[in-house]
C-alpha cells in the first residue's frame, strides 16, 4: 500500500471519472481490510487514518472507520491521540450514538497532566457536544476553571463551558460565577481569556427565554458587573495601547472589540433597568470608536459594523443613528463588495427607524444598482422601493428604468421583481398623474415585457382601462398601436409576450380612439391580428388574445374586406385541437353574425375595475424576494392561510375572457344566442357531469372519491380537471389547492357544492410555472349533519 501523498497523486492524474472512481473505490476497500487487521503497526494505522481524511475530504463514505478513529484516542502515543481526536471531530457529529465511547476517554483526557492532551480532549468536547457529553463531562470543565492558571488551558475551557450552557442551559448557575472571578482577575487577562469569557457571557445571557429556574435576575445582576471592566478594555483597545501583537491593519484586536460591543448589547438588551446608568458612557464610547477608528481596513470596518448594531439595536440617541447611517453609507461608497453588501442588508432594517438619513444617500443606493455581483443589486433593489415615497418616486422610477434598459437575460429575477412592485406600487399609491404613469408602464412593458406573468399584464391591463383622462389613455393607446403595426421608430423585440397581449387587448377595446385619427387603419390592425393568429398558433393565450380582439374590432371597423378577414381568423379555430379555443370560437362565430346593434351592445368597452390588494403600505417588510425553491417538500403548509389562496384565485379579472359578462346582465332576453361563456348554473348540469374513463384515481375514503384528467400540458402551463364523486350524500361541498411554490394555481367555477351517493362534481384547475406537478387539495363538506375535511397529496407524471 502506498503513501498518502502516492493516493493523492493517483486521484489527480485520473483521466476520467470512472478512472477516479476506480482508484478511490480500490483505496478504500484496502483501508477497510488493513483496519481490521488487531496486528497492524501503529505507524502504518495511522496512514490509513491519514487517507480516510482524504477519503471525507473527497465526500466519500468514511462510517467504517470511525471506531478505529476513537481507537486511536485510547492510545498513550500523543501522535494517535491527535489523529485520533481530529478525526473524530470530522467524522462525527453531535448526533451520534457513537460518541457514547468517547464518553470515559474524554473524562481522563481532561485530567491529563499534559497540557497538549487536556487541550485536545476540550477542542474536541466544544466540537462534538451533545446534552449527554455535556451533563457527563461538566465537573471535568469546571475543574479546569477552578484551578488552572493556565491561560492556554482557561481560554479552551471557557469557550467549551459557553458550549456547555447553549447545550444544558442548567448547567448556567454553575458557569456563570466564572465569569466575573476571571474578568477580575488582571494576572490571567490574554486574548485568548477575554475571548472565552465574552463567549461564555453571551451564552449566559442568550439563554435567559430558555432557563427554568427562579434566580436568573440574580444571574443576570452578577453579569452586569462586569460592564465597568468591558469599558475599560474597550477604551484601552481603542486608544491602541493594549497588546500590540493583535494589532490587525492599525486597529488593535479587532475581534476582541467586536465581541465586547456584541456582549454589551446583549446586556443592554437583557438588563434595561440595571444597566440605564451606563447609557451615557456607551454612547460617549461608541462615538469614541466611530470617530477614531481608521475606516479604510476591513478589520475597521468589522468593529464600525458592530458599533452601528449596537446604535440600532438598543435604539440610543439620535446624533448616533445618524452617525451609524453615515458609516453605513461609506461602506457603500467603498469598493468592497462585502461591505456594500452588509451596509445594505443593515440599511434595509434601518429605514423603518430613520428614513430621512437613509434617503440622504440615494446616490449610493442608485450606484449599486448597476454593480456586478447579482446580490448587490437585489438589496439595492429592495432598499429602493424600501425609501420609495411621494416626494422621491419620479426620480427613483426613472433610476429603475435605466436599470431596465441595460439590464439582460440575467438579471431575470432583478427584473421581475422591479415590474410587481413598481405595479404594486401604483395600484397602492393614489397618484394622479395619469401621463406619467401610463408612460413608465407603456416603457416598461416595451423594455421588459417579455418577462412579465400573465397576472401583472392583467394589472397594467386594468391601470390603462382605469384611467381618468382620455386624452391621455388616447396617447398612450396611440402610441402602443404605432409602435405595433410598425408606424412608430421605435420597435419592439418579437420575444416580447407581454407586449403583443397587451397590443391585442387595446386592439379589441380602444381601437375606435386611434382609427380616423392617426395613421393606423383599420387594414394595420386587422393584417396585425391575422399576422399573429398565423405566426403564434402554438401560444394558446396570444390566440385566445387574438380572437377577443378580433371579434370586437368587427364591430367598430366598416371595411368590408377587413371584416371577412376577422371572421376567418374566428372560423379558423372552429376545429381547433385545443377545447377551450375550439369553445371561443364557435362562440364568438355566433356573435360574429348578430345584428350591428345587438353585437355592439354585448362588444363595447369595458367599465371600470377594481383589484383588491393585501396590504396599504409597500414598505420593506412587505417586499417578497426571489430565491431559490425549496427542493424538499415543496408543499409543506401550503394551506395555512385559505383566505390568501381564495382572494389569489380571484384577484386579477380576466380582460378578455369575460368578454360576453355584459350580455348577461344587459340581455337576458336573448334566448336566440348561444351565450354559455363563463356562466356557472349551479344546477344545470349537476347531475350530469361524468367522470371521463381516461381519469385516474387520486383519493379515496368512505365519504368520496377523488379522480383528475390533465386536459393539457405544454411549457408553463397545465390545465387539470378534478372531479369529486360522492360516495354517500355530501353538501356545503368546497375545494382548495395548493401547489409548489414554483407555480401558481387558478381554480375555476366549481359545478356543484353538493353531490348524491354516485353522483360526481367537476372542478376545473389551471397551473402555471415550472417543475414536476404536484398537488395538496383539501376537500371540506357536510355529510350526516356533521362538517368534515379531508386532505391528501398527489404527484403527477409531468413537468411544466
Amino acid at each position: 500500500m502506498g503513501s498518502l501523498r502516492t493516493f493523492i497523486k493517483d486521484v489527480r492524474s485520473a483521466k476520467t471519472l470512472a478512472d477516479e472512481r476506480l482508484i478511490i473505490t480500490k483505496e478504500s476497500a484496502k483501508i477497510r481490510t488493513k483496519l481490521k487487521d488487531d496486528h497492524l503497526p501503529l505507524d502504518k494505522r495511522r496512514k490509513n487514518i491519514h487517507k480516510l481524511l482524504y477519503l471525507y475530504i473527497l465526500g466519500e463514505k468514511t462510517h467504517f472507520a470511525q471506531v478505529e478513529c476513537i481507537n486511536l484516542i485510547a492510545s498513550d502515543d500523543f501522535r494517535d491521540k491527535r489523529l485520533g481526536y481530529l478525526a473524530a471531530m470530522l467524522l462525527l457529529d453531535e448526533n451520534q450514538e457513537i460518541l457514547t465511547l468517547l464518553t470515559n476517554m474524554m473524562n481522563n483526557d481532561l485530567n491529563h497532566p499534559n497540557r497538549y492532551v487536556v487541550s485536545l480532549a476540550l477542542n474536541t468536547l466544544g466540537s462534538l457536544m451533545s446534552p449527554e457529553l455535556a451533563r457527563d463531562l461538566y465537573p471535568d470543565v469546571e475543574n479546569i476553571l477552578n484551578h488552572s492558571m493556565d491561560t492556554y488551558l482557561l481560554k479552551k475551557a471557557l469557550q467549551c463551558a459557553a458550549k456547555l450552557v447553549s447545550r444544558d442551559v442548567a448547567l448556567l448557575e454553575i458557569f456563570y460565577p466564572y465569569v466575573e472571578k476571571i474578568i477580575k482577575s488582571h494576572q490571567l487577562y490574554s486574548h485568548g481569556v477575554l475571548l472565552g469569557v465574552t463567549k461564555l457571557c453571551q451564552s449566559a445571557l442568550l439563554s435567559k427565554a430558555t432557563y427554568e429556574y427562579d434566580d436568573y435576575p440574580t444571574i443576570l445582576s452578577s453579569l452586569t458587573n462586569i460592564i465597568p471592566d468591558l469599558f475599560s478594555l474597550l477604551q484601552d483597545l481603542s486608544s491602541t495601547n493594549f497588546n500590540p501583537e493583535f494589532d490587525v491593519n492599525g486597529t488593535c484586536d479587532p475581534f476582541l472589540q467586536v465581541e465586547i460591543l456584541y456582549t454589551l448589547r446583549l446586556m443592554f438588551e437583557a438588563a434595561p433597568q440595571e444597566t440605564e446608568r451606563y447609557l451615557d458612557k456607551l454612547n460617549d464610547m461608541l462615538t469614541q470608536i466611530a470617530t477614531n477608528v481608521d475606516g479604510s481596513k476591513n478589520s475597521a470596518h468589522a468593529v464600525l459594523y458592530e458599533c452601528v448594531r449596537t446604535i440600532f439595536s438598543l435604539q440610543l440617541d439620535q446624533s448616533l443613528k445618524v452617525l451609524g447611517v453615515n458609516i453605513l453609507a461609506k461602506f457603500l461608497s467603498g469598493k468592497d463588495n462585502n461591505n456594500k453588501y452588509v451596509a445594505l442588508n443593515t440599511l434595509l432594517r434601518v429605514v423603518p427607524l430613520e428614513p430621512q438619513a437613509v434617503k440622504r444617500h440615494r446616490k449610493f443606493i442608485s450606484r449599486c444598482l448597476f454593480d456586478v455581483d447579482v446580490s448587490i443589486k437585489m438589496r439595492s433593489l429592495e432598499l429602493t422601493f424600501a425609501i420609495l415615497d411621494d416626494s422621491n418616486m419620479k426620480e427613483l422610477i426613472e433610476e429603475l428604468i435605466e436599470f431596465l434598459e441595460v439590464s439582460s437575460e440575467d438579471d431575470k429575477d432583478l427584473i421581475t421583481y422591479i415590474v410587481e412592485h413598481t405595479i404594486d406600487l401604483f395600484e397602492i399609491r393614489e397618484i394622479n398623474d395619469d401621463e406619467w404613469k401610463l408612460n413608465i408602464i407603456v416603457r416598461i412593458m416595451k423594455l421588459v415585457g417579455q418577462y412579465i406573468s400573465v397576472e401583472k399584464i392583467g394589472d397594467v391591463l386594468i391601470m390603462i382601462n382605469n384611467a381618468q383622462n382620455m386624452q391621455f389613455k388616447t396617447e398612450t393607446i396611440k402610441k402602443i398601436l404605432e409602435i405595433t403595426v410598425g408606424k412608430s421608430k421605435e420597435s419592439v423585440s418579437e420575444f416580447n409576450i407581454g407586449w403583443k397581449l397587451m397590443s391585442l387587448w387595446s386592439i379589441g377595446e380602444y381601437a375606435e380612439l386611434v382609427l380616423g385619427q392617426s395613421n393606423i387603419t383599420d387594414v394595420d390592425l386587422t393584417d396585425y391580428l391575422c399576422k399573429t393568429n398565423n405566426i403564434y398558433a402554438d401560444d394558446i393565450k396570444l390566440i385566445s388574445y387574438a380572437l377577443t380582439a378580433a371579434l370586437k374590432l368587427s364591430s367598430k371597423i366598416q371595411t368590408a374586406s377587413c371584416i371577412e378577414d376577422l371572421r376567418q381568423l374566428i372560423n379558423s379555430h372552429l376545429t381547433d385541437t385545443n377545447l377551450m379555443l375550439q369553445a371561443k370560437s364557435s362562440q364568438y362565430s355566433i356573435l360574429f353574425n348578430q345584428p350591428a346593434q345587438r353585437k355592439h351592445a354585448i362588444l363595447e368597452a369595458m367599465p371600470l375595475f377594481t383589484k383588491r390588494t393585501k396590504s396599504n403600505s409597500p414598505g420593506p417588510e412587505k417586499i417578497a424576494r426571489p430565491t431559490k425553491p425549496v427542493e424538499t417538500n415543496l408543499l409543506l403548509d401550503l394551506l395555512d392561510d385559505i383566505p390568501t389562496a381564495s382572494e389569489n384565485s380571484n384577484a386579477v379579472p380576466d380582460l378578455l375572457n369575460d368578454t360576453l359578462a355584459q350580455e348577461r346582465n344587459t340581455s337576458q332576453h336573448s334566448n336566440d344566442v348561444a351565450l354559455n361563456v363563463n356562466t356557472r348554473p349551479e344546477n344545470a348540469y349537476k347531475n350530469i357531469v361524468e367522470i371521463p374513463q381516461e381519469a385516474s384515481m387520486l383519493y379515496e375514503s368512505p365519504n368520496l372519491q377523488a379522480f383528475s384528467e390533465v386536459s393539457s400540458s405544454v411549457a408553463g402551463e397545465a390545465k387539470l380537471e378534478v372531479f369529486i364523486k360522492g360516495v354517500q350524500s355530501i353538501s356545503n361541498l368546497h375545494i382548495l389547492a395548493a401547489v409548489a411554490k414554483t407555480q401558481r394555481l387558478t381554480l375555476g367555477p366549481l359545478s356543484s357544492t353538493s353531490v348524491g351517493r354516485g353522483e360526481v362534481a367537476k372542478q376545473h384547475m389551471q397551473i402555471t410555472g415550472s417543475g414536476k406537478l404536484k398537488l395538496r387539495i383539501k376537500v371540506s363538506f357536510t355529510a350526516n349533519g356533521q362538517a368534515d375535511a379531508e386532505q391528501f397529496d398527489h404527484k403527477f407524471d409531468i413537468t411544466i
